[in-house]
């Protein structure tokens, strides 16, 4: 990959680099399904860091993925999994059937839209996934273990950087980031209220409207009192917003929006599709889909299952409610059914690329001379 030449050192030698073994410091996002082994290693073959999702990923899947990585490139990657309260482990919910009902009420107007079985029934408690994954993680050795919606317990950060591993944690607040600083973390992800996605706080808040700081005034916080590396999130897509968070301290940026949308991303044509044709003012926060708040592209699934007034079941059993029809909208190409999440950036976004030439694209228009 070629970048433009600039005289003097170049503004992207940051601290994280060497940190990190990573030849620019720019970190993609975990993304659920749509981060996939051929977007994480294209994108650490590029010369950032690769991340793989393993949140409700089967252990054996997990391992796999990794093995699959290591095969595709030499350089460091990461493994990225949602430690939130009430997923890990799963917690255990008194929920009332009236409550149940209504929701599966309403999810059964998108279930009829789709043509697929509607349901009536309680949503389970999750399977430990997560746990069993961050097992495999562990015994993989795996660069970087990084961290969305929660706190890693000092043991946990210990039992990493015994086997060698680099913990990463995401916060959307100052308090949050002192809080996983004082576990140990060696670099914290500072996630602006701009980020497509779940906001990563590892308690729900009482509304969207909590934790719901942007990324520039979040970044510059966190800088001012990490004692680690800081890395900035948030309707970050272009060299442009990596030169606005080198400028508040923080030494990278991650981002999740701007490699979903590439060639390797695993996404449906459809929702990349959506989101080209989107503005950044079509997104919204909600907790529809998981019981947890993300901000998303606003589609029928969404305005509807607001303007019911339809209520929302805990963290993780709604994800359980609404998981076949998400699935089934990604399959039958129907963006309106689908959790299209996406960040406030998108208006900067014209066209899929692969992620090496975002890559590229991004190195040259930061490097370039003014």
């Amino acid at each position: 990959m070629q970048a433009a030449q600039a005289s003097g050192p170049s503004v992207l030698d940051t601290p994280l680099c060497k940190l990190l073994g990573i030849r620019y410091p720019i970190v993609q996002a975990g993304m659920g399904n749509a981060a996939g082994i051929e977007l994480a290693a294209a994108v650490s073959n590029a010369g950032g860091l690769g991340i793989l999702t393993a949140t409700m990923v089967a252990p054996e899947v997990v391992k796999e993925s990794i093995h699959a990585m290591r095969r595709r490139t030499d350089k460091p990657f990461g493994v990225n999994l949602l430690l939130h309260q009430d997923l890990s482990p799963p917690a255990d919910f008194a929920m009332d059937p009236a409550v149940v009902q209504s929701v599966q009420g309403k999810l059964n107007d998108f279930r009829r839209e789709l043509g697929i079985p509607e349901s009536h029934a309680t949503p389970g408690k999750l399977p430990p996934l997560i746990q069993m994954a961050y097992e495999v993680i562990v015994r993989e050795r795996v660069p970087v273990f990084s961290i969305g919606l929660g706190n890693p317990t000092v043991s946990m950060v210990e039992e990493c950087h015994d086997n060698g591993i680099l913990v990463m944690a995401m916060v959307s607040t100052l308090e949050d980031a002192l809080a996983v600083q004082a576990n140990g973390v060696d670099i914290i992800v500072a996630q602006g209220s701009e980020a497509g996605g779940h906001r990563s706080t590892w308690r729900k808040p009482p509304t969207s409207q909590h934790a719901a700081i942007g990324t520039l005034a979040l970044t510059s916080a966190v800088v001012s009192e990490a004692r680690v590396p800081v890395v900035a999130a948030g309707g970050i897509v272009n060299g442009r917003g990596i030169r606005a968070a080198l400028a508040l301290g923080a030494q990278g940026v991650l981002m999740g929006t701007r490699f979903l949308l590439t060639s390797e991303s695993t996404a449906s044509e459809s929702y990349k599709q959506r989101i080209l044709d989107s503005s950044s003012d079509e997104t919204m926060v909600t907790d529809v889909f998981t019981g947890m708040y993300a901000r998303v592209l606003r589609n029928t699934f969404t305005e509807s299952y607001v303007r019911s007034n339809t209520p929302v079941l805990p963290p993780g059993r709604q994800y359980a409610a609404t998981i076949d029809i998400v699935r089934a909208a990604e399959t039958q190409q129907r963006p309106e059914y689908n959790a299209l999440y996406c960040g406030q950036g998108i208006d900067d976004i014209q066209r899929v690329k692969s992620a090496t030439e975002v890559m590229a694209d991004i190195v040259q228009e930061v490097e370039a001379t003014d």
